[in-house]
């Protein structure tokens, strides 16, 4: 009997690209860019630097920063806060709120966070009519408000104030990509490419955009991206799922597992290397290694965070496929308990009662 499962498939976040750390040095000589090929300064580290100069923002925006690439948005939130206290009529400083929330409205698909971080670049755009991160960031809000004609015109905006500016045409070929036209979408990430070609998010998104194409690799792109940025998990992760996809799991677990090495504690990790298991369970039903192996790691995704209600699901699904319905009715229940919204386990729920 075939069990379809669950495979988590996260927007890619362009953020912290090369425009905003120019932006950022521009404002402030003492900030460290955030998006470098090395590790991020580790967080006692700066958490020496507060002690040292409490009063300092730049010290709380550095520790924004760092917990905004590890997706802590809340702490990031707050030091951000922390530092517009200390200044609050800084441009710089309200950017950055406004990228923060921006990436956290995308992750809990929050129009009110949104709202919010519309208020911030609106003031940073009055303040200075030639700014271009901020005008960048508000392009990507109106794709994610699906106002493409909007997003469009800042993008050109930009690209009249400054024809070299790769995150614009970045931008552009995102905007090209809802609008279904891959291949002017292809020819604006290459342009992103060409103009910086060290430029990372360019390489992912040719990546995304190449999966279903017979003209380019994918894994040539992702390969770029993670030559570029190798402690960046985006690179390893949209890797792993292209691998997952196209059912050579071996190699998408190889991916994940790099990821651990990066950042142990991220749970989706973990949830997808369960699912290469049960990938594998699905080709090779008499091999019950691979069951109790999903079953580990969607544990462990647990473990990292409770209320993750994929995994939790797909705990339920395991106990489904070795026959214990009252175990897999209990998962499935819990999950619902969480997300009463959560369709997969509605439905599976729906299908043994």
């Amino acid at each position: 009997m075939k069990h379809s499962f669950l495979v988590l498939l996260l927007l890619v976040l362009s953020c912290n690209t090369s425009d905003t750390e120019k932006f950022v040095k521009k404002n402030n000589k003492n900030i460290e860019a955030v998006s470098s090929n090395e590790p991020l300064v580790e967080l006692y580290n700066i958490d020496k630097e507060i002690i040292q100069n409490p009063k300092s923002p730049n010290v709380y925006l550095k520790r924004a920063l760092y917990y905004q690439n590890k997706r802590d948005f809340s702490s990031a939130l707050e030091d951000i806060n922390r530092a517009l206290s200390i200044t609050p009529d800084v441009s710089f400083l309200k950017y950055h709120k406004a990228a923060i929330l921006y990436e956290l409205a995308v992750f809990k698909q929050d129009i009110s966070l949104i709202d919010e971080s519309k208020i911030y670049l609106d003031n940073c755009i009055k303040e200075d009519l030639e700014i271009i991160p901020p005008r960048l960031l508000r392009a990507k809000i109106f794709l994610f408000e699906k106002k493409t004609d909007e997003a469009m015109k800042l993008v050109n905006e930009v690209l009249k104030i400054n024809q070299t500016v790769a995150e614009a045409y970045l931008i552009k070929g995102m905007i090209y990509h809802f609008l279904g036209n891959n291949k002017l979408a292809s020819s604006s990430y290459q342009t992103a490419i060409e103009v910086d070609p060290n430029y990372y998010d360019a390489y992912i998104h040719m990546g995304l955009i190449s999966e279903n194409s017979t003209n380019y690799n994918s894994i040539d792109y992702y390969n770029s991206a993670i030559e570029i940025e190798p402690f960046n998990i985006e690179g390893h992760r949209n890797k792993g799922l292209y691998y997952h996809f196209k059912s050579n799991y071996v190699s998408a677990r190889n991916s994940f597992e790099k990821i651990i090495k990066i950042d142990s504690n991220f749970e989706e990790t973990y949830f997808n290397i369960g699912n290469t298991f049960l990938g594998q369970y699905e080709k090779e039903v008499s091999n019950d290694d691979y069951l109790d192996s999903a079953f580990f790691y969607f544990n462990r995704a647990l473990q990292i965070n409770p209320y993750y209600v994929q995994s939790i699901h797909n705990i339920g699904l395991c106990y489904e496929i070795k026959g214990k319905i009252d175990l897999a009715k209990k998962y499935y229940q819990q999950a619902i308990n969480i997300d009463n919204e959560f369709l997969p386990s509605l439905n599976a729920l729906n299908l043994l009662d």
